[in-house]
C-alpha cells in the first residue's frame, strides 16, 4: 500500500488536490494525515501537516490528528470483531491494539511538543529581530535620502557661488583694465604737458615776462591736473584693493563650502556602509531561520509510525 517512491513535489501536488476536495479545514487535515500515513509510511504530526496545508490555526491539525487516530483505532477494532476468532481473544486484542495506539499517539505528541516549543520560541525571537532590523534599515534609508537631498542643495548653492565668483572676477578684470587705461592716459597727459612746457621755454626768449607768467599759469594748471589724476588713480587703486579683499573672502567661503561638501560625502559613505552591514545582518538572520526550519522538518520526519505498525503486525500474528 505504501508508495515510498513518491517525491516531495508529488506530495505537495496531492495536498493541493485534497485542498480542492475538502472545504472543511479539519477534514482537509485528516485527509493529509491519511496521505502521510498510508502512502508515505510517515507518522503525521501537527507541525508537518500545518507546513503542508498552512490553513487555520495550530489547533486545527491537532484536532484532525486526534480524530484520525481515533478513527484508525475504531477501524482496527471493527476488523478484529469481524474475524473468525473467539470473542475473548478479540476483545483482548482490540484493547491491546487500542492501548498501543494511544501510547504511540501520546508519545508522538509529547515528542512533537517538546521539539516544537523551543523552535517556535526561537523563530518568534528571530522574526522580532528581523522586523527590528528592517525598521532600522528603513530609518537609515530615510536619513540617507535626506542627506542626499541636502547634498544636492549644497551642490546647487556651490554652483551659484562659483557663478558669482566668476562674475566678480570678470568685474575685477574690467576694473584692472580701466585702471590701466587711466594710467596710460595719465602718462600721455604728462608727455603732452612736457611738450607744452618745452614750447613755452622756447618762446620765453621772445616773451620773457609774458612767458614767465604763462609758464607759472601752465605749471599751476599742470599741478592741478596732476593732482586730480593722482586722486583718481588713488580712488581706482582703493577700489581695486576692495575688490581684491572681497575676492579673497569669497574664495575663503568657497573653500569652506568644499570642506563641508567633503564632510557630507564621508557621512553619506559611512551611512551606506552601515546600510550594507544591516543588509548582511538581515541575510544572516534569514539563513539562520531557514536552518532552524530545516532542523524542525528533519526532526518531525524522524518520528515515524514504526511502533504502531509493528503492533498491528503482532496483533495479526496473534489472531492467526
Amino acid at each position: 500500500m505504501s508508495q515510498s517512491t513518491l517525491t516531495e513535489s508529488q506530495l505537495h501536488l496531492a495536498v493541493e488536490q485534497l485542498r480542492n476536495q475538502h472545504t472543511n479545514t479539519v477534514d482537509l487535515y485528516k485527509a493529509v494525515a491519511a496521505l502521510l500515513f498510508f502512502q508515505y509510511d510517515t507518522t503525521p504530526t501537527t507541525n508537518r501537516m500545518y507546513q503542508l496545508v498552512r490553513k487555520g490555526s495550530m489547533s486545527a491539525p491537532s484536532e484532525a490528528l486526534r480524530l484520525f487516530w481515533q478513527e484508525l483505532r475504531e477501524r482496527s477494532q471493527v476488523r478484529m470483531e469481524q474475524a473468525d476468532i473467539p470473542t475473548a481473544i478479540t476483545q483482548q486484542a482490540g484493547m491491546l491494539i487500542a492501548q498501543l495506539w494511544q501510547e504511540s499517539l501520546d508519545e508522538a505528541l509529547k515528542m512533537t511538543n517538546q521539539h516544537q516549543q523551543p523552535l517556535l520560541v526561537q523563530i518568534g525571537l528571530l522574526q522580532q529581530n528581523l522586523e527590528k532590523a528592517q525598521a532600522e534599515a528603513h530609518t537609515l534609508q530615510q536619513a540617507l535620502l535626506q542627506a542626499q537631498r541636502q547634498l544636492e542643495q549644497q551642490d546647487q548653492a556651490l554652483v551659484e557661488r562659483e557663478q558669482q565668483l566668476t562674475q566678480r572676477q570678470q568685474q575685477l578684470e574690467q576694473t584692472q583694465e580701466q585702471i590701466k587705461a587711466l594710467h596710460i592716459q595719465h602718462e600721455h597727459a604728462l608727455l603732452l604737458q612736457q611738450e607744452k612746457t618745452q614750447l613755452s621755454e622756447q618762446r620765453a626768449a621772445d616773451m620773457e615776462k609774458y612767458a614767465r607768467l604763462e609758464i607759472d599759469r601752465v605749471r599751476q594748471d599742470a599741478a592741478k591736473v596732476q593732482q586730480q589724476e593722482q586722486q583718481r588713480f588713488q580712488q581706482h587703486l582703493q577700489k581695486y584693493q576692495t575688490l581684491q579683499e572681497e575676492h579673497q573672502a569669497q574664495q575663503k567661503a568657497y573653500l569652506e563650502l568644499q570642506q563641508r561638501y567633503h564632510y557630507q560625502s564621508e557621512q553619506m559613505q559611512q551611512q551606506k556602509q552601515l546600510q550594507q552591514q544591516l543588509d548582511e545582518k538581515n541575510h544572516d538572520l534569514r539563513e539562520l531561520l531557514k536552518q532552524l526550519q530545516q532542523q524542525l522538518a528533519q526532526r518531525t520526519q524522524r518520528t515515524r509510525s514504526t511502533p504502531s505498525r509493528l503492533a498491528l503486525q503482532r496483533a495479526k500474528k496473534t489472531a492467526t
